[in-house]
């Protein structure tokens, strides 16, 4: 699986949006320019991440973004689903179909196996674990989540 740009940016933007989880909605333009994200792909990112009923919206002079469910309550797997269709390894990993030799293929169980793992792992991290470690970690910014993947690694 590899993590592509939507997904990419999408993560930082919902990681903002939670990190001032029951205050004021955070605006569009805020997130764009903390997270270096042009607004018109941003906009494509949150309204895909606001499809999926991940965040919500609020029109007017004080709107902006704000998070559906309790940062606890939300997992990565969550977002990266949202935001890509295509999470598993190998095709046949979902549809069997598209390969004529899936029933008896020595590797698909190992795929199968793997992307299975995988969902797993994200399933097992939450939007406010990552801001605890963000958190602790100290002031940092959000689009730097290159040391958040060291801290990570460490737990």
């Amino acid at each position: 699986m590899k993590v592509n740009t939507k997904v990419r940016y999408g993560l930082r933007s919902i990681l903002q949006i939670a990190d001032n989880y029951g205050g004021d909605p955070v605006p569009i333009s805020t997130i764009s320019e903390s997270q270096e994200i042009s607004n018109k792909y941003l906009e494509q990112v949150v309204g895909t991440l606001r499809k999926s009923g991940l965040i919500l919206s609020r029109k007017g002079v004080r709107g902006g973004y704000t998070l559906a469910r309790d940062p606890e309550d939300i997992n990565l797997w969550e977002v990266i689903t949202a935001l890509d269709n295509q999470t598993v390894l190998v095709d046949c990993v979902d549809d069997p179909q598209v390969c004529d030799r899936s029933d008896d293929c020595l590797t698909r169980s190992i795929w199968t196996l793997l992307s299975r793992r995988m969902q797993e792992f994200w399933q097992s991290f939450t939007l406010a674990d990552l801001l605890k470690t963000m958190r602790e970690a100290g002031d940092m910014k959000l689009q730097q989540l290159s040391d958040l993947e060291k801290n990570l690694e460490k737990s």
